[in-house]
């Protein structure tokens, strides 16, 4: 029986990180489904690209979770206390690297699809896609360099870092564009209408909390990435990038959502960013046990094209009762 390398005193350094961003992905994935779970009861009838874009995600990031716990078992399982489990990169190039960046790609480009709706240009969202093009690209690149050095320790060099480099910086510009671009849109649409001023208002505190959050994720593992002395820190945020996109998306889509443990009851308005005008107030009411919990839904639907004619309404009545 061969005798297994001896551990180095610093195996910490390169164990930690790895527990560290399994544990939160796993974490985070937890949450994912939650979410998921709420938006299958509550919002059944939602558009079938909105349901193919959240199933889709959802089953991107199962994958990812799969191919995350089978080497978890290989590292601390069928490899303990094997050296060479602990460092050997597994399929952690594709399904932490690639699949990460291709995740973000993806809720980027949902982003920029309502940035176009709202601003009725392709400027910005021309330059969201295009970064996010960028980061997916780079995250591509750093994946089949992890690939082809197969240990965790030794990837870390020159083309890795301009390629991680790259591949976060993208990323930051790209939600620093999105946040500030959702933020500057919503708020621009003026409108007279208390409900809609409302909704405006709220959809700009969720962009910015969330894109806040991701971009921070980002340049943490940027940070991480360009420490001196190769450690392998990165490790731990890049485990949770795939999964703090898909959340945040979620949260965006749940945010229609109100949980009444009470009684049954309409929810206050809610809308997403393409239900930003408003044609009629559709409500879903459902009955609850007594003490149990009522998830129920009050959309505010409205076409982007009714927007200006809503207000321009809504001017009116105001000036003709003032005249009265």
């Amino acid at each position: 029986m061969s005798s297994l390398p001896a551990l180095p005193p610093d195996i910490a350094r390169t164990v930690g990180p790895l527990v560290v961003g399994y544990l939160f992905h796993w974490g985070l994935f937890g949450t994912l489904t939650t979410q998921v779970y709420l938006y299958f009861i509550a919002f059944s009838t939602d558009p079938r690209g909105s349901k193919l874009l959240v199933y889709g995600v959802y089953a991107a990031e199962f994958v990812q979770t799969v191919l995350i716990t089978q080497s978890t078992v290989r590292t601390f399982g069928t490899g303990f206390g094997n050296l060479n489990a602990v460092v050997d990169e597994g399929n952690l190039w594709f399904s932490v690297l690639i699949m990460s960046s291709f995740i973000a790609f993806v809720v980027q480009a949902f982003f920029a699809y309502h940035i176009n709706v709202l601003s009725r240009s392709y400027i910005l969202p021309g330059c969201i896609f295009i970064l996010s093009l960028v980061q997916l690209g780079a995250g591509i690149s750093t994946g089949v360099i992890a690939h082809q050095s197969r240990l965790i320790t030794d990837f870390v060099g020159r083309g890795f870092y301009t390629a991680t480099g790259t591949w976060n910086g993208a990323s930051v510009a790209c939600d620093v564009l999105i946040a500030s671009g959702m933020t500057y849109y919503l708020t621009g649409n003026k409108t007279h209408w208390k409900d809609a001023r409302r909704i405006s208002k709220n959809l700009v505190h969720l962009v910015i909390e969330t894109g806040t959050l991701t971009a921070t994720v980002s340049v943490v593992n940027l940070s991480l990435s360009l420490l001196p002395g190769k450690p392998t820190y990165f490790q731990a945020s890049c485990g949770v990038l795939g999964g703090m996109y898909s959340t945040t998306m979620m949260v965006v889509f749940n945010r229609r959502l109100k949980i009444d443990g009470t009684k049954a009851e309409s929810s206050e308005h809610a809308a997403t960013f393409t239900d930003i005008n408003i044609r009629k107030r559709q409500y879903s009411t459902g009955m609850a046990a007594s003490g149990g919990v009522l998830v129920t839904q009050d959309q505010f639907t409205v076409t982007v094209d009714d927007w200006d004619a809503v207000n321009r309404k809504a001017s009116n009545d105001q000036f003709n009762t003032a005249g009265a």
